[in-house]
């Protein structure tokens, strides 16, 4: 067993609304271990990026983290005062945003903000914080650093903008990087050499990474565990190459069935039918029952608990073991979930 880095256990993050309290994340539990890289899928709305800055210490109001335990090195996060989360984000944990237009200065050249992220955690002067930028630019793949270090934001490519905040975050050597969304908007080649840099750091900077995205293949290529989240909560989580090859959720299969297969003739690409529900108005028992072809009435009113699914894995579906599921299976669904028993529960 590898030695825990991240440990999250029961976290409920909630946004206070004029409806109501809703939950957008609800009672998830999960580990990263030092040097893994975990991937966490799912369509938009499933509770991704609010577990990512639940875990950041990033949450803003109305929302709060109502329950749970997230701890990293052995110490607790959750309930931390402001100060004390500045001194671990940045320094210890850092994270690279979905969108870098948005998540630099534009009116600081890109040299100023590098530094200032060194000088804010390191006993470093103005030159040599520099000096570190220039390097950290150049560890990252971005070519005439020095020259760089004077340009602005909305002078880089989108790409070089994207290896700049993951310079950033690695100005001060953390031990955990969390990347939400890394590749959105960019090119496939860009992607690709993101894909790339984010698991040469990994490999050799021994840093865990926990990777938040909707992309299915962007997990195949740099993950060793994935968790995949629906409605807020985790439906099914174990090893990239068994989830993928033997899905036991339902989400999980229709999720791989919706991927088009290079070379393979097949007509109209499936999607799941309808959406993820409104957190104003879950579902009673399992929250993917109206969507899903294998639904009985157990589903419709008993919510599932994540439970073991062999091989390491873990699944919340009542019919995990029965149902046999294959990610290239048929997956349609008719207007509503089926009626009566399982056939092995008559």
């Amino acid at each position: 067993m590898k030695e825990q880095l991240l440990s999250v256990r029961n976290l409920v993050t909630a946004f206070r609304t004029g409806r109501g309290t809703v939950r957008a994340v609800d009672g998830i539990s999960f580990d990263v271990a030092y040097g893994e890289t975990v991937g966490i899928v799912g369509e938009s709305g499933s509770g991704k990026s609010v577990t990512s800055l639940s875990v950041m210490g990033l949450v803003k109001h109305p929302g709060v983290v109502l329950e749970g335990s997230i701890r990293f090195r052995g110490q607790e996060l959750a309930g931390c005062r402001p100060k004390e989360w500045r001194a671990i984000r940045g320094k210890e944990m850092a994270m690279i945003f979905q969108e870098p237009m948005t998540s630099l200065n534009p009116v600081l050249t890109i040299g100023e903000q590098l530094a200032e992220t060194i000088r804010l955690h390191q006993s470093r002067g103005r030159m040599e914080a520099m000096k570190r930028a220039a390097d950290l630019l150049e560890k990252v793949g971005i070519p005439m650093a020095e020259a760089r270090l004077r340009q602005y934001p909305h002078q880089l490519s989108g790409g070089m903008r994207q290896r700049v905040m993951i310079a950033m975050a690695l100005s001060c050597d953390p031990q955990l990087l969390i990347a939400d969304e890394p590749t959105t908007a960019l090119d496939v080649t860009i992607q690709a050499q993101i894909l790339d840099l984010l698991k040469r750091l990994n490999r050799f900077e021994g840093m865990g990474l926990l990777m938040v995205t909707h992309d299915l293949g962007v997990v195949a290529e740099t993950c060793e565990r994935v968790i995949v989240m629906y409605a807020g909560r985790i439906v099914e989580q174990g090893p990239v190459a068994d989830v993928f090859r033997d899905p036991r959720h339902p989400y999980t299969a229709a999720l791989l069935q919706s991927i088009p297969v290079i070379g393979k003739e097949r007509g109209r690409l499936f999607s799941i039918p309808g959406s993820v529900p409104s957190p104003h108005a879950m579902p009673a028992g399992c929250r993917f029952h109206p969507r899903c072809a294998h639904a009985f009435d157990r589903c419709t009113q008993q919510m599932p608990q994540l439970r073991e699914a062999g091989n390491g894995r873990m699944a919340a579906c009542w019919y995990a073991e029965q149902l046999g599921l294959q990610p290239t299976q048929s997956l349609a669904v008719g207007d509503a979930a089926r009626k009566g028993k399982a056939p092995w529960e008559t």
